[in-house]
């Protein structure tokens, strides 16, 4: 266990704003987190701390926690499957390296996400039309309050649209301490949905290391490099709207893009509500939307956590007023 006081935060979050901590804590496995526990700095004003790359640190909590616990570990197979193991501080796209390199599939799509893996099931992280739901088999998780170790299957974690049990319930608070993910060993299921990554498969041979190169080259032509331009990704969650909400967009412009959630309501793409609110490469002070994806919110240089956070007010008010829709914030604020 290693301990840190007034630490740079700067290099531990992707927006890559001038922040220091109170008090960091890392932990490299699991009886360091026991040892946490049981000295009792749970119960003070505390943040767990994964890839850094989903938060905004409004006010800075008294404890900050890292998990960096490492290892990957298969423990079953058959013909058809394979279960992997993977320690919560893993970075995630290290992991989808080395399934994909093993040809293990299920994860492919999502190449590229920053963060850990301990943080992907949170927010039930997705790209290209895959999400950690699709894959995720079980995990172990401990209770901060009461020290219950539990394991979770995939329908305990009430997984929905970047969302799940760990991020909607308030009152238990659960660390996550490892993930499995049942994967498949051939026959692989290549989700092809997204975008345009049927189109350009259509004439070329399919594997999980080319759709895994695809989807790294989208991610770096749409997406800024955090260490060029501070950002989160993605800031908000493509709004879920009904038939009605619907219907308005397509008077407004008949292409409207959309996809269908089920019988009664239709997702809609935020990026295409903030362009159409003109605010595509939109810029205040230090922070704008990127220019090639106003999805993302990016630090130009010298921003503040305020201002990042009072930039993202804007484009919620602005989309609103446009459109009649809130947009909901996906990155995590501290406050």
């Amino acid at each position: 266990m290693k301990e840190y006081y007034n630490l740079p935060l700067k290099h531990l979050h992707t927006f890559g704003i001038e922040q220091y901590s109170k008090r960091l804590i890392e932990i490299e496995n699991e009886i360091e987190i026991n040892e946490l526990i049981n000295s009792g700095v749970f119960n003070d004003d505390f943040f767990v701390l994964g890839g850094g790359s989903n938060v905004l640190f409004l006010n800075i909590p008294t404890v900050i926690v890292r998990i960096c616990t490492k290892g990957i570990e298969k423990i079953n197979e058959n013909n058809e499957f394979v279960w992997i193991k993977a320690k919560a501080g893993e970075i995630w796209d290290s992991f989808v390296e080395f399934c994909v390199n093993n040809n293990w599939g299920g994860l492919e799509n999502m190449s590229l996400i920053p963060g850990t893996v301990g943080a992907s099931p949170i927010q039930n992280i997705g790209a290209h039309g895959a999400e950690i739901k699709d894959s995720l088999y079980e995990l172990k998780a401990i209770n901060l309050k009461t020290k219950q170790i539990k394991i979770f299957n995939n329908n305990e974690c009430e997984f929905s649209y970047r969302d799940s049990i760990f991020k909607k319930n308030k009152t238990e608070k659960w660390l996550i301490t490892e993930v499995v993910f049942k994967l498949t060993k051939k026959n692989h299921f290549y989700n092809l949905s997204y975008g345009n990554l049927k189109e350009y498969f259509a004439n070329k041979e399919v594997s999980l290391k080319a759709i895994r190169k695809y989807v790294i080259y989208q991610r770096n032509a749409k997406l800024p490099n955090p260490n060029d331009l501070g950002n989160a990704g993605s800031f908000f969650k493509n709004p879920i709207v009904d038939k009605q909400t619907l219907n308005k967009l397509q008077k407004f412009d008949k292409q409207v893009p959309f996809f269908v959630v089920d019988n009664h309501f239709y997702k809609i793409p935020a990026a295409w509500l903030i362009e159409k609110a003109g605010l595509k490469g939109y810029r205040k002070g230090n922070v704008g939307t990127y220019h090639k994806q106003p999805l993302v919110i990016v630090n130009y240089g010298g921003a503040v956590a305020q201002e990042i956070y009072l930039f993202s007010e804007f484009i919620v008010n602005e989309v609103f007023n446009k459109f009649g829709i809130k947009l909901e914030r996906e990155v995590n604020i501290i406050q």
